[in-house]
């Protein structure tokens, strides 16, 4: 199994994480162990996971991660190219394989990081220094001042609170999901050179970890996109869980303008190539960003690297789907219900919540019906937005792609909204 030649950076940032571990609680003993449901929402990047995932942490009756998986996976050297996989890909093996102390650092800040949005700022202070350590590993910060500085300008209005907190760190609020405008100029490229998180950056919120009586009665959802490559790892990760998949789909044409946005967006880096990328249509527009691949990474990429962007996009839609049949989905629900209105909103969260067996009750049936505020979106949803590009699109959706469409149910395209 490839082990990863420890980064300085991820280094430093593993040390911070260490010194901030006492004073973010103790977390569940054996937790992998004791989590008994885990549902993980497998779909394309750009396909809706974030806004579900958002509804659902409605819910008092599950549990959730802060963010996406991928920082943790990274600092235990389980992505790309220390993998060994050449993609996203992991299975078992890369689990078991993993060193006893990279396997006691992801299953502590794991059980740290599960857990439910919560009311109060207890622990608000330490939760928004953990994440800018992450955030930013090309960065000299000392955990202990993040704490002062973040105790400092603590409030309850969040964005405010966030935007206060990175001003005194002196970074760049555009690679963050804020509300309204950022001062100064969108970024031309990614905030480093070394990437644990994702850019938009999430922002930090109170969190309740969870004990474990929520591990032993509440299904723990987990999304992140490229998970759709990762579904046996996950099992391996959890032995004593039963695993259910959520499929969720989004017809080929609106997932691929979004993502089609997302690369063309200042943020959404994942992976830095040694090789600069010649796909038409983003190295040409986005040059700094020319070394950066964006979203998941899946299996024969490189034979995109100099192909047309939406061509790109197509493939990652694709494959992600095709990773997700191959293992077996045990649900599927269509991101175009979540966005039909609020009758058809709700009716598709009340049908998901029957599936995870909890109540379609209180927090969630309002949030359902009233809708959310959107989260790391590049344009707010809206049906047909993909037809301002449909010459493009439409020249990307090669039979493989075709074929999918049909195999998930769109193989009409005038009802692709």
């Amino acid at each position: 199994m490839p082990s990863r030649a420890v980064d300085r950076p991820v280094a430093q940032v593993v040390r911070g994480l260490e010194v901030l571990r006492p004073l973010r609680g103790t977390p569940v003993e054996h937790f992998r162990a004791k989590v008994r449901d885990l549902v993980v929402v497998a779909s394309s990047s750009r396909g809706g996971s974030s806004m579900l995932a958002e509804l659902l942490r409605s819910s008092p009756h599950l549990l959730h991660l802060r963010g996406e998986l991928n920082p943790l996976l990274r600092l235990v050297g389980l992505d790309h190219p220390h993998s060994g996989t050449g993609s996203d890909m992991l299975d078992a093996a890369h689990w078991h394989g993993l060193q006893p102390r990279s396997r006691a650092l992801f299953e502590a800040e794991l059980a740290l990081d599960a857990g439910s949005p919560g009311t109060g700022v207890e622990n608000l202070a330490v939760d928004a220094a953990w994440r800018l350590l992450v955030q930013w590993p090309g960065l000299d910060l000392d955990p202990v001042d993040l704490v002062r500085t973040a105790e400092a300008v603590l409030d309850r209005d969040l964005p405010r609170f966030a935007r206060a907190l990175i001003g005194k760190a002196g970074v760049n609020p555009w690679y963050y999901d804020l509300p309204g405008r950022s001062p100064g100029p969108r970024p031309a490229g990614p905030p480093g050179d070394l990437l644990l998180e994702e850019p938009p950056f999430v922002l930090p919120r109170p969190w309740r970890p969870a004990d474990e009586h929520d591990l032993a009665t509440k299904p723990l959802m987990i999304k992140t996109p490229g998970n759709a490559y990762r579904l046996g790892f996950l099992q391996a990760v959890f032995p004593n869980a039963r695993l259910r998949v959520l499929h969720l789909t989004r017809n080929p044409a609106a997932s691929i303008n979004g993502l089609v946005d997302g690369w063309l967006h200042h943020g959404f880096h994942a992976y830095r190539l040694d090789e600069p990328l010649r796909i038409a249509g983003y190295a040409d527009v986005r040059p700094a960003d020319r070394h950066w691949w964006k979203f998941d990474l899946p299996p024969c990429w490189p034979a995109y690297t100099t192909a047309a962007l939406p061509r790109v996009c197509a493939h990652q839609w694709w494959s992600s789907h095709r990773a997700v049949l191959a293992h077996g989905a045990d649900h599927t629900v269509r991101f175009e219900g979540l966005i039909s209105g609020p009758h058809g909103r709700a009716d598709t969260v009340e049908r998901i919540a029957d599936w995870l067996g909890i109540p379609f009750d209180g927090p969630l049936k309002r949030a359902a019906t009233d809708g959310i505020a959107a989260t790391v979106s590049t344009a707010a949803p809206r049906p047909g937005r993909w037809r301002a590009r449909e010459e493009d699109i439409r020249s990307a959706l090669s039979p493989d792609v075709l074929a999918m469409a049909e195999r998930l149910g769109y193989a009409r395209d005038d009802h692709w909204i």
